[in-house]
């Protein structure tokens, strides 16, 4: 592996970190929005139409944030749909307003508004339960983790916008290898560390050695996840990388799973489920239907006469193992051309692979178009 500069990635952290503002939710207020035929001048054009107000500021916010925002006082798009149809805008603003400020009282909730400042708009939001974890608190204490566990990073990945946070991976000066059958060798001990300025998450970095492929899992730990970088705070997700026990206990649960998706053919249904995962990470349609062909698996049951039931896809076979179907997903997530080696949709769709390899797999008494 080749160890990332350090310095340099530092220097680019802060120059994509947008300025954010830590206020409490019942701070923000909701104004109301602006109407589709409403004239907004550039550079606001197209950006936000969300209007809240903060410290006596008016703010353009986007859907997503506006969304978050909602989902902080658990107001449901359908609630606030309900509201307007009885009390117009008017309505859905006192009704918002009365929520956050009621929430705030029973459980008070901090968030840092992050701005775009090339359409002045705020683009981001992260909750903040303790304390923002600036990038140079982060730095400061990737410093000391890599120094106490023998790691090096050897490379990152970085959303668009900082606001949501960096994934850096660290390989070990002690590399671990275990087998978990014949020509399937794993590097177990390298890890990830995601940021941002709510959180630190620390999580176990998997590579099958014949291909490189990735494989990213959340440490199975309280401490894994830090919302502060006080010494107090953080002592607990220092020690987990030398922590034989707990290492060995997630890989032996990843290895049952491996072996039996190595035994179990992927059913309809799951070929279904993964083909509708990567068309969330824009993974093009081609593609797609290449590594997990839902459609044409699918057609070839209908046309034999199967009941067309969606109900019915748990209990119909795909053509491949639920193994061969994992491996293709992590192979494309890990090595494929297409995306920047920087995408943040890497490690997010590893991760993603890896929760469907852990899952309960379908009933086993399947029909099999293919036997």
């Amino acid at each position: 592996m080749n160890e990332l500069n350090l310095a340099a990635l530092r220097q680019k952290v802060d120059a994509a970190a947008n300025p954010y503002k830590v206020v409490r939710r019942d701070a923000i207020e909701y104004v109301g929005r602006l109407e589709e035929g409403a004239q907004i001048s550039a550079p606001y054009e197209g950006h936000g139409r969300n209007v809240y107000r903060v410290d006596g500021t008016e703010l353009l916010v986007n859907d997503l944030v506006s969304r978050q925002l909602d989902e902080i006082i658990s107001l449901t798009p359908k609630q606030a749909k309900v509201v307007k149809n009885a009390s117009g805008e008017t309505g859905v603003r006192d009704f918002r307003n009365y929520l956050a400020t009621a929430g705030s009282m029973l459980k008070p909730v901090s968030v840092a508004l992050i701005a775009n400042p090339a359409s002045r708009t705020v683009s981001g939001l992260v909750p903040i339960k303790e304390e923002p974890i600036t990038s140079d608190a982060f730095f400061d204490f990737l410093e000391l983790f890599l120094e106490k566990n023998k790691l090096f990073p050897t490379r990152y990945e970085m959303a668009w916008d900082i606001a949501a946070g960096l994934t850096l991976y660290l390989g070990s000066s002690e590399p671990d290898v275990r087998k978990i059958a014949p020509g399937e060798d794993f590097l177990v001990n390298s890890y990830y560390l995601k940021w941002h300025l709510g959180q630190i998450e620390l999580g176990r970095y998997y590579e099958r050695l014949i291909c490189s492929n990735g494989q990213t899992e959340v440490v199975r730990h309280k401490e894994a996840h830090v919302t502060s970088v006080r010494e107090e705070k953080i002592a607990g997700i220092m020690d987990i990388p030398r922590n034989g026990s707990l290492l060995t206990a997630s890989f032996d649960r990843f290895r049952g799973k491996a072996l039996e998706a190595m035994g179990v053919r992927a059913s309809i249904a799951e070929l279904k489920w993964m083909s509708e995962k990567l068309d969330s990470y824009l993974v093009d349609g081609r593609t797609s239907a290449t590594l997990a062909p839902y459609d044409k698996e699918w057609q070839m049951y209908l046309t034999a006469g199967y009941d067309a039931d969606p109900g019915q896809l748990g209990r119909l076979k795909a053509s491949m193992s639920v193994w061969e179907l994992y491996n293709a997903v992590t192979d494309y997530a890990s090595n494929n051309p297409v995306w920047d080696t920087a995408d943040n949709r890497r490690g997010m769709l590893q991760g993603e692979a890896l929760k469907f390899l852990m899952r309960e797999r379908d009933i086993k008494n399947y029909s099999d178009i293919f036997a």
